[in-house]
């Protein structure tokens, strides 16, 4: 997905870059609308640790604990709109309404023995979380240079509502620290919204490189987004919302989550005037 988005923006661009040099970009006081999508990456910080078992002097480590994948195992997917209003030459505000689905995944792993039946037991488990959300991040951007290609760096703050989450356990019998989805067993999807708080909010910062072409301007970017409030409802932690509790001795830890965003956006200058064109033949 990313290698399609870097070759989608090399494409576009490309055969404008030997005559940019000739041209300034006159966006102060300039709206642009326009469409993003792309892909995203999650990591889940865990702020308290919970378990369904309690560890004992003859447990080989603790019960229930959880490893958790690192960022790029857990993918995701946005799209949205992108609206702007530049105040000056290099200043703007930019509001990103997007459809986001996320994920974060763990792993679990249990043993005992039957001392009645003299027979020893393991699972080995991978939790999968899918989220969606509605995101709503309001941010400045400060361009660097009034060239036809400007890298530039945006920072701000993000509201977002929960839409929907699922959850889907794979297992095997034999604990090594790894679970392989195409071969393991797995449940069915299980609904988990209601596991899932309503509403969070936090930072988001990143940087990106835009063109400006005359009458469209394409920008690749990356943002870093941090929520501030816990996902987890603590009321239902330990309801049986995914049949998953007793079973798999599945509940989930507190946790928060951090995401990095990586997108296209293609815009369009809205203006009053005839012309709607942004470039200005440079002065030598």
């Amino acid at each position: 997905m990313l290698n399609r988005i870097l070759l989608f923006f090399s494409v576009l661009v490309f055969p404008y870059y030997g005559q940019s040099q000739n041209y300034t970009v006159h966006r102060q006081h300039k709206v642009y609308i326009g469409l993003s999508g792309g892909m995203n990456f999650s990591k889940a910080h865990v702020t308290k640790d919970y378990s369904l078992l309690v560890g004992t002097p003859q447990s080989p480590e603790n019960p229930g604990e959880k490893s958790y994948e690192k960022l790029f195992k857990n993918s995701g997917s946005q799209v949205g709109l992108y609206l702007s209003f530049s105040f000056t030459k290099k200043f703007s505000i930019v509001f990103q309404p997007a459809f986001q689905t996320s994920s974060f995944n763990y792993r679990t792993a249990y043993s005992w023995t039957d001392t009645v039946n003299s027979s020893n037991f393991s699972m080995e488990m991978m939790h999968q979380q899918k989220l969606s959300w509605v995101n709503l991040p309001l941010l400045v951007r400060w361009d660097f240079t009034m060239n036809q290609f400007s890298p530039y760096i945006q920072a701000g703050i993000f509201t977002s509502f929960r839409n929907h989450a699922k959850k889907t356990i794979f297992y095997d019998y034999t604990i090594d620290k790894s679970v392989d989805k195409k071969a393991a067993d797995r449940t069915q999807e299980a609904d988990l919204t209601q596991h899932i708080n309503k509403a969070n909010f936090g930072i988001s910062a990143g940087a990106g490189l835009t063109f400006f072409a005359n009458y469209f301007a394409i920008s690749l970017e990356s943002n870093f987004r941090y929520g501030f409030r816990s996902i987890v409802n603590d009321k239902n932690r330990y309801a049986d919302h995914t049949g998953f509790s007793v079973q798999y001795l599945d509940v989930m830890d507190q946790l928060k989550l951090m995401n990095l965003d990586i997108q296209l956006s293609i815009m369009f200058p809205i203006d009053n005037s005839i012309s709607l064109g942004i470039l200005r033949k440079r002065r030598h």
